[in-house]
């Protein structure tokens, strides 16, 4: 019977150890969602790499104009380029989620990623998708897209191929 006893309490502080806490707003964060009840609409700004966002643009989206606003970057930088410090690969990828994910915190957006990881510069969206797995990201794309349900979308670079980079004109394609 001790045993259950002492099972029953080490099982309900576990429990309570991972359990969440309830989020705490400030005055002006209650007015800005009161305020938002009044507005329809929402906008979803779809990129290939964190460093591709258009954080103003976000923020006076989410915050002036009161839309619904998120960002879909495809990659999460993990081929990108680091000078200040060793981080590269998966632990640089790791990085700039967070700065993202805290970035979306103060521009009031929502975060989304794909599968796709960054390996380096493409020269070609076809080579990008091909890597990628053209369905694979597809896919996730449209399941961001089926979630988020925007109004309108908005891609930082053309179909085109003036972007630069093949991951770049990818994600204005698979946007499409």
């Amino acid at each position: 019977m001790k045993k259950i006893v002492w099972l029953a309490l080490f099982c309900g502080s576990i429990t309570h150890s991972f359990s969440q806490t309830p989020a705490t707003y400030s005055s002006a964060d209650i007015l800005q969602r009161i305020q938002r009840l009044d507005v329809y609409g929402s906008v979803l700004y779809i990129a290939a790499h964190p460093d591709d966002e258009n954080t103003r643009l976000l923020a006076y989206l989410a915050n002036e104009r009161k839309f619904r606003t998120g960002y879909l970057s495809l990659t999460r930088g993990d081929g990108g380029q680091n000078l200040i410090g060793d981080e590269q690969g998966i632990e640089l990828g790791l990085i700039r989620t967070q700065e993202l994910l805290a970035a979306r915190r103060i521009d009031g957006a929502e975060q989304f990623f794909s599968r796709a990881y960054d390996f380096g510069y493409s020269k070609s969206p076809e080579e990008a998708m091909k890597i990628w797995g053209h369905d694979k990201i597809l896919s996730d794309v449209v399941w961001v897209i089926r979630k988020f349900q925007p109004d309108v979308i908005i891609t930082r670079f053309p179909t085109t191929g003036e972007g630069g980079h093949g991951h770049h004109t990818a994600s204005a394609i698979l946007a499409g």
